[in-house]
């Protein structure tokens, strides 16, 4: 049995099912089974009454849309009072140089994320829906300005890839942010809801390319744990690790996931979820159920956690996989979306099945050529072996060497 932590070290709040915008690969919106409704003020600041009295350290306030909810600052203030930090995700629209001071005279605001898709109102609003990239720009720069941790979000998709220098142009040297984040759409809730939006495994391979060599380019500012660049570098040290006919440790078992074990999710409605991506996993509801009781004692909490112990070696699609050791299974929220179950390998981060595709395309994952951080081939390969400026016999060569 897996020792859980005594409480939660942070709680995502989706306090509202309003939103303004209308992204077409929103993971929020749309799913079956999620009622969406919101809550009185009085449930919130009551729930996080309880919070602080469990010693809670943080929350993520989300929605929808947080700044739909004219209560929003006595949410705020509810966190405040009862010792905890909070980052809030907004899409920019409601953002003033009266608010980033509002939010800034707290001293409790760790960061305000804003979504931006493109340097430019035709590529953002591709996804994201008109009239949106001029507020989102507008926030960006407002936070930045009065000295609040401000972070952007970048949804990497094909309308943007080409696009994804001049976004970090704009955000690291025009704007002057330390730093912006990069993911992908994903399969979250209804999966027929993303028909169409997906990238291919070329564009995917683009992708990765692309923020690879930016990567080279800004060492450490842009930051991934999910989506091309983060793809990129797993599947860099898989591949490594395969050359030279080593494991990864900790790997070969549905370890990719580790939220389970310190967060929690409360939808808008006043469910909880095990994290924002399984909103269809409802454990309890605020107000009826306690936060501890939840953390502690529910079954299906518990037994998600429980599946960092299942070998890949046990799925029937992972058997005979040259990179079995050095997997982690992915995302339950992603498997949940593509299989009806969470507790399996999600095929959407798997690196042979899109090795597999690639190659059905003409396409490799394995070039001849290597510049800086990223390999590429002129026939658009892309060298998972040697992506990181060395290849398996340079560092060979460099252990034996006592380097």
């Amino acid at each position: 049995m897996t020792e859980v932590m005594k409480r939660p070290r942070s709680v995502d709040l989706e306090i509202t099912s309003r939103c303004d915008a209308r992204c077409r690969y929103c993971y929020c919106m749309n799913n079956e089974g999620v009622a969406y409704h919101d809550l009185p003020a009085q449930r919130w600041l009551d729930f996080l009454d309880e919070c602080g009295r469990a010693k809670v350290m943080r929350v993520c306030i989300a929605g929808g849309e947080p700044f739909m909810r004219d209560d929003l600052f006595e949410i705020i203030d509810a966190v405040v009072r009862n010792h905890m930090r909070f980052q809030i995700l907004t899409n920019g629209r409601k953002v003033t140089p009266e608010v980033a001071q509002r939010l800034k005279d707290t001293r409790r605001c760790d960061s305000v994320q804003v979504s931006l898709d493109g340097s430019a109102a035709e590529v953002h609003e591709s996804m994201r829906g008109v009239g949106s990239f001029e507020p989102a720009l507008r926030a960006i720069k407002t936070l930045h300005a009065a000295g609040l941790p401000t972070t952007v979000r970048v949804t990497v998709h094909a309308q943007n890839i080409e696009d994804l220098p001049n976004i970090a142009r704009l955000l690291l040297e025009e704007i002057g942010l330390p730093s912006f984040s990069t993911n992908s759409i994903s399969s979250l809730g209804t999966k027929a809801k993303y028909a169409g939006l997906f990238m291919t495994a070329a564009q995917r391979l683009r992708a990765m390319q692309v923020l690879a060599t930016l990567d080279a380019q800004y060492p450490g500012r842009i930051q991934a744990t999910a989506g091309p660049l983060a793809e990129f570098k797993m599947f860099h040290e898989m591949e490594f690790a395969r050359l030279r006919g080593e494991t990864i440790p900790g790997r070969g078992r549905l370890v990719g996931c580790g939220c389970f074990h310190e967060r929690l999710a409360v939808r808008a409605d006043g469910a909880y979820a095990p994290c924002v991506m399984l909103p269809q996993m409802i454990l309890g509801y605020i107000g009826q159920d306690a936060l501890l009781d939840v953390w502690r004692n529910s079954d299906a909490l518990n037994a998600l956690r429980q599946r960092i112990y299942l070998p890949l070696a046990s799925f029937a699609e992972c058997r005979g996989c040259e990179y079995l050791e050095m997997c982690t299974g992915n995302c339950a929220g992603t498997a949940l979306s593509d299989l009806g179950d969470a507790n399996r390998p999600s095929p959407e981060g798997c690196l042979r099945q899109f090795r597999d595709t690639l190659h059905t395309e003409g396409l490799s994952c394995h070039g001849t050529e290597t510049t800086g951080y990223a390999s590429t081939n002129a026939q658009g390969g892309f060298d998972m072996s040697r992506g990181m400026g060395y290849n398996a016999a340079d560092g060979a060569k460099r252990e034996e060497a006592g380097r």
